[in-house]
């Protein structure tokens, strides 16, 4: 059962009813005649070979709103590329409108290279990279007016989640620009570490050390910071600076409270309990060190975070010292371990599996990966891993756009 509550600054869409999909679906598809909608499908060349891909392309199989998916993918080789091609011809056919952006193949890798002659971003393999450069091919295309992202390994999809997510930007009684998901992670337990353990616990760390901020009162307005599911304006997505690693999410919530308004954000229950990819802890390869950089699983990811949010916070002027960091660290610990105690009574009241012992590791090997962000984030040669906006790349390259939309028509060719 959902609840009424509205956080101050993000207005919340809940769940309070379960309405005829078909009937709502009808009426995005009105607003998306004047709206167009494309979907973004960032993902590895893995994601083809698993359960969830097939799921999603079948759900996908039966909208007809959308005017485009683009499958933004690496890490694949042309045998793969080929076969990708094939298998999403295969599942998707004639039903939609469909792109793939082969990011590492020849022809985007060339682009990406132009891009590093012009002093303007390095790729680095990844989703930040799939998602900024299929904005870049939908903004060239300059078709769509409303961009949704989501990923492509959610084992639970349905495609009632995808007009929930499109709505909010797409109806024009709404007016919404950005728009961010919410929804469950739970089975015989509770999931969703890197949000419940390190996420909440930091933002209410640094708020009870720093005092209280605009932009840490914000993000603590949204339920699931770190869902991978989001849809936004065009005219956002050309200005966004977007980080290139695993802090994606909270950096593009960040980048979205700078260039516009709040009462122009929302967040909205998907309705469903997620079920895809658990990443692991990735502890066992960092020591006590806050030399050594956690380069694998959930530990990369709290460091990214972690980065992330204190890049953010300095951006907006907060000058953080290395006393306030060890402060922050130890407020961190505590936060979070005293979260632990509410957690166990939710899994009490719901016959849940808790491993309190479990929880608890998890937070201490998430204050290693912060500790770690902290010296990195001092160090004279740190700089924030952000990737240009679209606007400033069309300023620089003005014709990368084009020889972008011709680069991906040619691999769909082949």
């Amino acid at each position: 059962m959902t609840d009424f509550h509205q956080p101050r600054l993000v207005s919340t869409i809940h769940q309070l009813t379960d309405p005829d999909i078909d009937e709502r679906e009808k009426l995005l598809k009105k607003c998306a005649a004047r709206r167009p909608i494309s979907l973004i499908l960032p993902a590895l060349y893995s994601e083809v070979r698993s359960p969830a891909l097939p799921l999603i392309l079948s759900e996908l199989s039966k909208v007809d709103y959308l005017h485009e998916v683009v499958f933004s993918m690496n890490r694949m080789s042309a045998t793969e590329f080929s076969h990708a091609k094939s298998f999403i011809k295969d599942h998707l056919g004639s039903k939609q409108a469909y792109s793939i952006i082969w990011n590492d193949g020849e022809r985007v890798s060339a682009l990406y290279d132009q891009l590093a002659k012009a002093e303007l971003t390095s790729y680095v393999p990844g989703k930040g990279y799939n998602v900024w450069m299929a904005y870049g091919y939908l903004l060239a295309k300059g078709e769509t007016r409303v961009v949704a992202t989501h990923d492509s390994d959610i084992l639970s999809y349905h495609r009632d989640m995808l007009w929930r997510l499109c709505l909010p930007t797409t109806h024009p009684n709404m007016g919404f620009e950005y728009c961010k998901s919410y929804y469950g992670r739970v089975s015989d337990r509770m999931y969703g570490r890197a949000t419940r353990l390190f996420v909440i616990p930091l933002l209410r760390a640094l708020t009870k050390v720093i005092g209280d901020h605009p932009l840490l009162e914000y993000l603590e307005n949204f339920r699931y910071p770190l869902s991978g599911e989001f849809s936004c304006s065009a005219e956002l997505a050309k200005v966004l600076m977007i980080p290139g690693d695993w802090g994606l999410e909270v950096g593009m919530l960040c980048e979205v409270y700078r260039n516009i308004t709040t009462r122009r954000i929302c967040q909205v229950d998907l309705g469903m309990n997620f079920e895809h990819k658990h990443q692991h802890l990735g502890a066992d390869d960092v020591g006590t060190d806050p030399d050594v950089r956690p380069s694998k699983g959930l530990m990369k990811m709290a460091h990214d975070i972690a980065l992330t949010l204190l890049a953010a916070l300095s951006a907006d002027g907060v000058v953080l010292g290395r006393s306030d960091l060890k402060t922050i660290r130890l407020t961190y610990i505590r936060t979070a371990k005293d979260l632990i105690s509410r957690y166990r009574d939710d899994a009490i009241l719901n016959a849940l599996s808790y491993h309190r012992h479990e929880e608890a590791a998890a937070v201490e090997a998430f204050s290693l990966a912060l500790d770690s962000a902290a010296h990195e984030y001092v160090s004279e040669k740190y700089q924030p891993p952000e990737i240009p906006s679209w606007n400033r790349v069309n300023s620089a390259l003005p014709n990368l756009g084009d020889e972008l939309l011709r680069g991906v028509l040619a691999d769909m060719e082949e």
